[in-house]
């Protein structure tokens, strides 16, 4: 399936959306699993909610190390088991960019998030906000989508103020703020306007009857989000902060006068299973994490199968339609000089070389093409898709960078300057001009670049140094 490459209108969208959302339900049909949970009686008066934000792009875990969590499949198969979520509620920032494969992943993500077990109530975040319009607004037409306090003059835009759902006797209406827009859309003239936060929370609330659960997904920093709940009349019940910096998510909440607060954590790899209710007049609410970890029984790590099936459509396309050539070369490079391949460095680093060859590094790429040769553990065209082919190569997505084995032979694997910088100036001034590393900064915060809390969830530098140990070599000791 292609991408619109125009506006779609909202009636065209909507009745994309609702034949993909028949997709997903006419598939291959859903695995049952082998010990399926049984449904947990909820009690009348509370509400269960399963709640996650800022996925950032991160459909499913790389695959590069055992024991990361995450992924669209785990997420749905997770909610087919449990089978009694009242609310599932995405917070937003489905993705990390603007890009060609950006807008691929939202098309997927929506399928996924408006299938089988559509979400209730979609945030949008800043990064959502700096996709072309037109494809965001198509994808999402008829979905709940919630822009409380933003404005759009586009006459296509899917934002709502709020959505608000009737159950067991209860009433509950959920909003979502955005705290401050993208720099680049903040400007006094721009198709998107930023509202007043409390002055939005209290319009969409006015009809409101008092028993009406009031839950807001607000995005922004920790210490914005505090100060805001204070000003907000009537009062949350539930506050959920969309901030990039708490990696996982809040296990307890914590209380900001009489509000709970929770933070939901990024990529999707844990999970809130909440419960919320009113005692008294006073909010109450509980969590537990849900890690969505593979399965130690189930080839492939488990998840849902349909939606393992549309993960791997979108792995395809993104072959089919060369995104990781399209994406090659857009950024300048750290210091302004040319890559020039590992071969040009061991003319005078042979040491340093025979040392880089015995590494995992020297193999990098083919680890890659042995993973996309094994059907039970990818089964996609891996050294085709830019998020895996970035930590495998040299200057992925910079200028003078690795576009292909084809087209740059010479940036395979993952070599000197990865850490060391493009070395044309280098090799031109015969060593005269020094490279040292990326940035400047300390070699451990250029491995976590690759080697972060996900990829490489064991990593540790004082581990992994002595692996790759190298200095400069004896004549140049000085």
């Amino acid at each position: 399936m292609t991408l619109p490459k125009a506006p779609v209108s909202a009636s065209l969208a909507f009745a994309l959306c609702a034949l993909l959302a028949t997709f997903v339900q006419c598939g291959n049909g859903r695995v049952a699993p082998q010990d399926p949970a049984p449904a947990l009686v909820v009690p009348k008066d509370e509400l269960r909610l399963l709640i996650s934000g800022s996925m950032q792009g991160h459909l499913e875990p790389c695959g590069c190390a055992s024991g990361q969590l995450g992924g669209l499949a785990r997420r749905l198969q997770h909610i087919g088991e449990q089978r009694n979520y009242d609310l599932l509620l995405e917070g937003g920032d489905l993705v990390d960019g603007n890009t060609e494969l950006d807008v691929q992943k939202l098309f997927t993500t929506t399928q996924v998030l408006f299938g089988e077990h559509p979400y209730d109530a979609l945030g949008v975040g800043p990064q959502d906000l700096l996709l072309p319009r037109a494809e965001w607004s198509a994808f999402l037409a008829g979905a709940p989508v919630l822009t409380t306090n933003l404005t759009c003059a586009d006459p296509e835009w899917p934002g709502k103020p709020f959505v608000e759902k009737a159950v067991r006797g209860m009433t509950v209406r959920v909003a979502s703020l955005l705290l401050q827009l993208p720099a680049e859309l903040d400007q006094p003239e721009g198709a998107v306007q930023r509202t007043d936060p409390a002055a939005a929370w209290a319009q969409a609330f006015a009809d409101a009857a008092p028993a009406t659960l009031r839950v807001l997904l607000a995005h922004g920093d920790d210490t914005t989000i505090r100060a805001l709940i204070p000003a907000l009349a009537p009062a949350p019940d539930l506050v959920v902060g969309i901030d990039r910096d708490y990696i996982e998510p809040s296990s307890a909440p914590q209380m900001v006068g009489t509000v709970p607060l929770l933070f939901a954590g990024i990529r999707g790899r844990v999970l809130l299973d909440v419960r919320l209710s009113r005692e008294t007049a006073a909010p109450r609410a509980t969590c537990e994490l849900v890690p969505l970890a593979a399965s130690k029984t189930l080839p492939g790590g488990g998840g849902d199968p349909t939606v393992k099936d549309m993960l791997l459509q979108h792995r395809l396309q993104v072959a089919k339609d060369e995104i990781r050539e399209h994406l090659a070369r857009q950024r300048p490079t750290p210091n302004g000089a040319a890559y020039v391949g590992n071969a040009q460095c061991r003319v005078c680093h042979e040491t340093a070389f025979a040392g880089w060859q015995k590494s995992k590094h020297a193999v990098a790429w083919q680890t890659l093409v042995d993973a996309e040769k094994d059907q039970k553990r990818y089964g996609w065209p891996v050294t085709h898709y830019p998020d895996c082919v970035g930590c495998h190569t040299v200057g992925y997505r910079q200028q003078t960078g690795f576009v292909s084995p084809e087209v740059t032979p010479e940036l395979l694997d993952v070599g000197c300057e990865n850490c060391h910088g493009p070395g044309s100036v280098h090799v031109d001034m015969g060593g005269e001009s020094k490279l040292g590393l990326i940035g400047g900064v300390t070699p451990s915060m250029l491995c976590v670049q690759c080697h972060d809390f996900e990829q490489s969830p064991t990593f540790l530098y004082s581990d992994f140094w002595p692996k790759i140990e190298h200095g400069r070599e004896p004549d140049q000791r000085k």
